[in-house]
């Protein structure tokens, strides 16, 4: 198998998300974290934003599963900011 570069992975890390949510220059996206999971081409992601209709510009946190391979989410799951440097590999 190809070796895929951290450029790869977040690039498409990114255009999952984009797909999912659109343009995310509009919602202060930012991208917290990007791990390789056990499972071969799986990543885990965190990320948050501030969602378009939120009139108190609160921020939202979430963790996805991407499987780089296939480009899908395949897990999401709202999170809280403490969460963002939790340890979780499974």
């Amino acid at each position: 198998m190809a070796k895929i570069s951290a450029k790869d992975v977040i690039e498409t890390v990114i255009d999952v998300i984009v797909s999912s949510y659109g343009n995310l220059g509009y919602v202060g996206f930012r991208l917290h974290s990007i791990k390789q999971n056990h499972k071969e081409n799986v990543y885990i992601a965190k990320y948050s934003f501030i969602p378009r209709e939120n009139k108190e510009s609160k921020r939202v946190f979430y963790e996805a599963r991407v499987n780089i391979k296939d480009k899908n989410i395949f897990e999401t799951k709202e999170i809280s900011e403490s969460m963002l440097s939790k340890e979780d590999d499974n």
